[in-house]
């Protein structure tokens, strides 16, 4: 059985963008970010993270958080 994980937390996924925890937070409220909120559990979906990095780079500046 495979072990890896298929969601990143907030602060893991912070790490690996190399932004701070409370820019993570207002990321995942972007709509179409790859996240999902179980009651105050926030998990990234980490196959996704790299797909929504990629075709929203450049777009710097145009989010509304």
């Amino acid at each position: 059985m495979n072990d890896e994980k298929l969601s990143l937390s907030v602060t893991e996924a912070a790490e690996l963008l190399g932004i701070g925890r409370n820019l993570m937070l207002k990321l995942v409220t972007v709509p179409g970010f790859p996240a999902i909120r179980f009651k105050k559990k926030i998990l990234i979906n980490k196959n996704k993270l790299q797909q929504w990095f990629d075709e929203n780079t450049g777009t710097y500046g145009n989010y509304k958080y």
